[in-house]
């Protein structure tokens, strides 16, 4: 995975030169990366949270371990998202029914996320996506670009706590607030281009690449919280 560097003028930082535990990570694939340096970061609603979320912002994480647990949790919403995009609206409207009966996707997702054919499908797309992508490093302001006490769109929805465990960790379903996983810019904020920089690792920049070194350093917390990240590194390990 190469960029040019004669058309993307972006500044890049070395994995070794900021702090993991506290910085600002977005992920995108490398083909937006022309365009991020020359716009910047452009609010949008992604294909994957049409019908979830209401407003354009930029997704974020905090630190090394918001980007372990946003994978953990991007497998778990590729394992339960029907491949069919109208199905997935459909879904994605009478979950939020009150009329509906949630029994029906209580066994679906139970099913699904037990199934060893979507869970080996839903690790290849995301090695896929992963080997397309680049991280990069977001000098956010608070109160400026963002608010710690913003409110999850997701969980402030009429979707009950049954179907929400099934991506969410438990703890998080107690308050509508962003979690460090899933953190979001104010609505219709655009990110500066002096605020972004290209995360590398010497001169790698492949995702995958550097999930798997932040993985290495955090074993405990993987075995503890992120069952299908730690099946995924091994699938990373033999494919």
């Amino acid at each position: 995975m190469e960029i040019n560097k004669e058309q993307i003028h972006l500044k890049e930082l070395d994995i070794t030169e900021i702090d993991l535990k506290t910085s600002y990570f977005h992920y995108t694939d490398i083909n937006n990366l022309e365009n991020i340096a020359l716009k910047g970061l452009e609010p949008k609603i992604g294909n994957n949270s049409k019908g979830i979320e209401e407003s354009e912002k930029t997704f974020f994480v905090i630190g090394e371990i918001g980007i372990l647990a946003i994978m953990d949790v991007w497998l778990k919403w590729l394992i339960l998202r029907p491949s069919n995009d109208s199905i997935y609206r459909l879904g994605a409207y009478l979950l939020k029914q009150k009329w509906f009966p949630k029994i029906v996707f209580e066994k679906i997702f139970k099913n699904w996320t037990n199934s060893k054919i979507k869970n080996k499908s839903a690790y290849k797309k995301l090695k896929s996506i992963l080997n397309n992508s680049i991280f990069l490093v977001l000098d956010l302001e608070e109160n400026v670009d963002f608010c710690f006490n913003d409110i999850d769109e997701v969980k402030s929805q009429n979707i009950p706590k049954e179907q929400l465990k099934y991506i969410y960790f438990e703890d998080e379903l107690k308050t509508k607030k962003m979690d460090y996983w899933n953190m979001h810019t104010y609505s219709n904020k655009t990110i500066e281009t002096h605020k972004i920089a290209l995360l590398k690792m010497n001169n790698i920049i492949s995702s995958n690449e550097i999930l798997k070194i932040i993985a290495q350093n955090n074993n405990e917390y993987i075995n503890n919280n992120c069952y299908f990240l730690k099946e995924y590194l091994f699938y990373l390990e033999n494919h």
